[in-house]
């Protein structure tokens, strides 16, 4: 079985103390016996008194010892007690060592991933990444990073997110990070030949995975689309779009900012479908059955959209409604809509 290079260092550093103090045992029990010929000592004596002495337990001599057999002691426990003193030092220092400890950590960090379900994997921890991770994450959705950086990974680490250094574009690293188990991708790399490579290893490993992916190009969106995203965005036209916005319509941008803010009071937008099993309601009646107070903002039909749908317009099983509302009520109309 391969062994890591710390463990491979440990060994050649307790390979000289752990001999020696093999060795005087050894030379330990065949001279107690032999100082103890004409005193019937035996072999276990022998080996009792060795041990009692290297060990500093001090239960004093078995049988009684001569002048040399005193110097022979002294020296037994020097060597015995030294040798046993620097191999509990070396293994204390490799317990405390910096790798040591970073390997306690990845395998604390590998555990606590491997029991997630239904979390996002951000790949990349850049400027828009950690924006990602920090809104998923208010949102109370499990994050997982994935960076191949060392300050990522600390600075992700230090915001208490869940971290895997790697290059999330290796199925390895993707595996570790849970990708067969989980509910989205966000891939934030700054290369669009990266995310590209991520985008196609997430959907073969998870057919199903949501992928939503960055494009530092705004004429690479297709592509990645045709690579297996779902949503692909440009994060500079949308900073260009939202300042246009505010210049021409403020209060609107100053709303949605409040509705996409999180927190039990604070309105936001979310997008529902009805359970495939629950019975066929009108908008109206599905509303009253939640007792939320949520506004209905559209139903999305394939590629129509109704927008502000009449109380009795009938919805089906694969219709998406847009509601506007606390996530208390929110949450209310979800539990309506799957009873």
């Amino acid at each position: 079985m391969a062994t890591s290079p710390e463990l491979r260092t440990l060994q050649s550093r307790l390979a000289l103390p752990l001999g020696i103090l093999v060795a005087t045992h050894v030379v330990g029990v065949v001279g107690y016996h032999w100082l103890w010929r004409d005193h019937g000592g035996t072999w276990m004596d022998a080996l009792f008194m060795t041990f009692t002495t290297v060990a500093t337990i001090g239960y004093g001599e078995v049988k009684p010892l001569d002048d040399a057999g005193r110097v022979f002691t002294m020296a037994i426990a020097v060597t015995g007690i030294g040798s046993l003193f620097y191999s509990f030092t070396v293994g204390l220092d490799h317990l405390t060592s910096d790798s040591v400890r970073q390997a306690r950590r990845k395998r604390r960090m590998q555990q606590r991933i491997d029991r997630l379900e239904r979390h996002v994997v951000v790949a990349g921890y850049g400027r828009v990444g950690r924006e990602a991770a920090h809104e998923l994450r208010e949102a109370g959705v499990p994050v997982v990073v994935v960076d191949p950086g060392p300050d990522a990974g600390r600075v992700a680490g230090e915001a208490g997110l869940l971290v895997m250094a790697g290059d999330a574009a290796e199925d390895a690293v993707l595996e570790r990070a849970g990708i067969r188990r989980a509910r989205g991708l966000v891939a934030t790399t700054a290369s669009d030949a990266t995310n590209l490579y991520v985008i196609l290893s997430a959907r073969l490993l998870n057919p199903t995975l949501f992928i939503a992916s960055r494009a530092v190009d705004e004429f690479s969106v297709p592509k990645l689309l045709r690579a297996g995203a779902n949503r692909a965005i440009s994060p500079y036209a949308i900073g260009g779009r939202r300042l246009a916005h505010l210049m021409l319509s403020p209060r609107v941008v100053d709303f949605f900012e409040t509705a996409f803010q999180r927190g039990k009071q604070a309105l936001r937008i979310a997008g529902l479908q009805p359970s495939a099993s629950a019975p066929k309601r009108s908008v109206g009646a599905l509303v009253e059955a939640g007792a939320t107070g949520v506004t209905v903002l559209a139903v999305l039909r394939g590629d129509q959209v109704v927008r502000s749908p009449d109380p009795s317009f009938s919805l089906g099983p694969d219709d998406h409604l847009l509601v506007l509302g606390t996530d208390e009520q929110i949450e209310a109309l979800e539990r309506a809509m799957s009873a």
